[in-house]
């Protein structure tokens, strides 16, 4: 048990190392603003992320949960983060919203917002 307490200060100090190293190489800007269009779609993408891995782990479809190691339980996490990050910045420079984030702002007002960014004279 007290292996664990020791294990856990180790894990954590790795972990504030790693973002560290990150802050140093100058990759931040980059993955700050992948995580903020990810924020931006919060609830489109924390609904993505519980259907595509209740599709791969649950008994109603793959059902590979408790047959997958943890290991690679992590990685489909890892993943689908990864697919979140790549698509919501793509996403959020075509439409002002997520299509989650939409629908929860048309309905209270029973019309649809604009959804489209608008397209400057000067770029296309």
């Amino acid at each position: 048990m007290r292996a664990n307490y020791f294990g856990s200060i180790i894990v954590g100090l790795g972990h504030v190392s790693i973002v560290m190293l990150l802050i140093k190489t100058g990759f931040v800007p980059c993955l700050l603003q992948r995580f903020a269009a990810v924020g931006r779609m919060a609830l489109t993408n924390y609904l993505m992320h519980s259907v595509i891995l209740t599709t791969v782990f649950y008994g109603y479809d793959l059902g590979l949960y408790g047959r997958v190691p943890r290991f690679w339980e992590m990685g489909f996490v890892v993943a689908v983060i990864g697919l979140q990050m790549w698509i919501s910045p793509w996403w959020l420079a075509r439409y002002r919203f997520g299509p989650v984030e939409w629908l929860w702002r048309s309905l209270p007002y029973w019309t649809r917002q604009p959804m489209r960014r608008q397209i400057s004279a000067g770029i296309r």
